[in-house]
């Protein structure tokens, strides 16, 4: 109940002091307040302009389509719930993806009671400029969940990454910051609604979760490779 009444007092406060954002659903037990212009994007777009094994869950776009904000849902499972060492992994792999990152913010934080790995940044990659606003959180109940909601999580689905993306080329940056940062403060998930719409993730090939340590480890052998 405090979850959705802080929920509402933000929705209000944003509207009436910020950007006008309108509540959406990205999966079920997911939403997102985010500009009344912005629209879901059809699976063939989606397809189109992200041609990946990595298919976003939702993605949205702006009337323009100069912005994207999207959800991707791991298929792997993350083992236990350490976000420090979560953090340091997806710097690394962040750093790897691009020529040069400049980071604005990277820390841990929590957004209506859950915690998120966030990393503001801009990109430069093959001459293109690029401006994200990445937020990272693992599939777990918080502990306000667990105290008013005893049902058991899908047993495939416990321990996902739902990692919310936020971007745009870094021209439009100035006009979009204040926006993405606005929607990403009114992030809410129903974690028992969220596993349930979840398609069955693959198991991994080894036993048990991915490790943590054994992601850092596999990062430092390629970097020293090349």
């Amino acid at each position: 109940m405090k979850n959705i009444v802080f929920v509402a007092l933000a929705f209000v406060f944003l509207s009436a002091s910020g950007p006008k954002l309108k509540v959406q659903k990205m999966v079920d037990g997911i939403t997102v307040a985010m500009p009344k212009d912005y629209t879901q994007m059809s699976d063939e777009d989606v397809a189109s302009k992200y041609p990946s094994t990595k298919k976003p869950v939702s993605m949205f776009t702006n009337l323009d389509r100069t912005v994207d904000f999207g959800l991707n849902i791991s298929k792997s499972r993350w083992g236990g719930l350490d976000l420090k060492i979560l953090k340091d992994v997806f710097r690394s792999t962040i750093i790897q993806s691009y020529d040069t990152v400049m980071f604005i913010q990277e820390d841990i934080i929590s957004i209506n009671g859950r915690p998120y790995v966030r990393y503001e940044y801009n990109s430069l990659f093959d001459n293109t400029q690029g401006y994200h606003y990445l937020l990272i959180s693992i599939l777990a109940k918080t502990v306000g969940e667990a105290e008013v909601n005893t049902e058991k999580l899908a047993p495939d689905n416990a321990n996902h990454l739902l990692i919310f993306n936020f971007y745009c080329a870094k021209a439009f940056q100035a006009a979009n910051q204040p926006i993405a940062r606005a929607m990403m403060e009114t992030i809410h998930v129903n974690t028992n609604q969220a596993c349930k719409a979840i398609p069955v993730a693959e198991r991994p090939a080894a036993k048990g979760l991915v490790s943590p340590q054994q992601v850092l480890e596999d990062q430092k052998k390629r970097a020293n490779k090349k």
